[in-house]
């Protein structure tokens, strides 16, 4: 997942990523979304924050708060 959203994002298609991270944040839960943003680098963060945001605000603060427990640097 992590990749693909990186590959799209790199192929000037962000909008596409953030849908695909969308889903993801949708549909499992925030800690899972943690554990992906620290498999995919400093670059997937940003994304996987913006697309938290795109689904609600609970969503993001429900991101931020598992990404802090998690430890994942950046948040």
């Amino acid at each position: 997942m992590a990749d693909a959203a990186l590959a799209l994002d790199g192929s000037g298609r962000d909008d596409r990523a953030r849908d695909l991270l969308g889903a993801f944040v949708r549909v499992r839960t925030p800690r899972e979304a943690a554990q992906l943003a620290l498999s995919g680098g400093t670059r997937l963060l940003p994304l996987l924050l913006a697309a938290a945001r795109e689904v609600s605000g609970e969503a993001e603060w429900d991101l931020v708060h598992a990404l802090r427990v998690a430890g994942v640097p950046g948040v």
